[in-house]
């Protein structure tokens, strides 16, 4: 009876344990409370949007047209930007140009197309085979007017960012090609008729431009006679010449040539790409001229 007893008891003591257990788990459990999930976090800068090329900018003038530059189409001038403001024609433009450009420009006109025999200072052409005479005109501004005349009209610089210009053309005329012709005969006709001796103004000093185009700095140039565009030329005395080197690479205007070397005439050192060396050619003459650098560049100028 005794044995009985004590497995009882123990058995009852077992079963109380159990119960406390699962009650401290029950306890447990309700205390934790609901399991949460950590937020995701999600990135909402903006990607960036990158800008748009611009022209430069600049108020419009009221009242004015405004025309915004492109690469120069012309052969040589692919580094260069222009702007037509009247594109070419067989008719032959003339009036007042007003400009007022976003930078320093220089001024064009084109005559042409001209002919196989005709030989001009400078000229212009998009294929090699259209060639243009070509005025360049550079009074180192943005700003001004110009009476001009020619097959077209375009302002220029020679850089590869674009420029706007604002302009206004007045008493804007165009002459057809028999209507010139007859004005010319006509003209002629006139000075048959007056034999009155006509006495010439001199002219004033001018300036005029030499360019050293891309590409020189190897050899092959001389070839064709176009290290130095152009690579002859005449002025009068008391003139000026702008040597504009277009290369990358660096070059130099020295009066002599490459057999007997420098002259001691002028010397411009080096005239790095985009720069420009200029010389007034006071006394008549004929001077040879040679890139130290390139010794197949050479030039020369004939002074009057």
């Amino acid at each position: 009876m005794a044995g009985i007893d004590k497995a009882a008891i123990g058995f009852s003591i077992a079963i109380v344990v159990i119960g406390v257990a699962f009650a401290m788990y029950g306890d447990a459990t309700q205390n934790a409370g609901p399991s949460v999930s950590a937020p995701v976090v999600r990135d909402t800068t903006p990607e960036p949007v990158m800008d748009e090329p611009k022209s430069p900018e600049k108020p419009m003038k009221t009242g004015w047209e405004r025309a915004t530059s492109a690469t120069d189409p012309g052969m040589g001038h692919e580094s260069h930007q222009l702007a037509v403001l009247l594109a070419p024609s067989e008719n032959t433009y003339s009036g007042t140009l007003l400009y007022d450009a976003s930078e320093n420009i220089q001024l064009v006109t084109l005559r042409g197309p001209i002919g196989a025999d005709e030989k001009p200072a400078k000229t212009w052409t998009p294929d090699g085979e259209t060639i243009f005479e070509l005025t360049f005109v550079d009074n180192k501004n943005a700003k001004g007017e110009w009476a001009f005349s020619g097959n077209a009209l375009a302002v220029h610089t020679m850089k590869t960012t674009q420029f706007v210009v604002d302009y206004k053309i007045l008493d804007l005329t165009e002459t057809e090609p028999m209507m010139e012709e007859k004005t010319v005969e006509l003209e002629e006709e006139i000075a048959m008729e007056d034999t009155t001796p006509a006495m010439d103004e001199p002219a004033g000093p001018m300036t005029h431009t030499v360019e050293m185009p891309a590409g020189t700095s190897v050899p092959g140039c001389e070839e064709t006679n176009e290290c130095y565009l152009p690579a002859d030329l005449t002025i009068n005395a008391g003139d000026t010449v702008d040597f504009v080197n277009v290369d990358t690479a660096a070059h130099t205007v020295t009066g002599g040539s490459p057999a007997d070397g420098p002259s001691g005439v002028f010397d411009s050192s080096l005239v790095m790409g985009g720069a420009t060396y200029s010389f007034t050619f006071e006394d008549a003459g004929s001077y040879d001229y040679f890139c130290m650098v390139h010794p197949w560049m050479v030039g020369s100028v004939t002074v009057n």
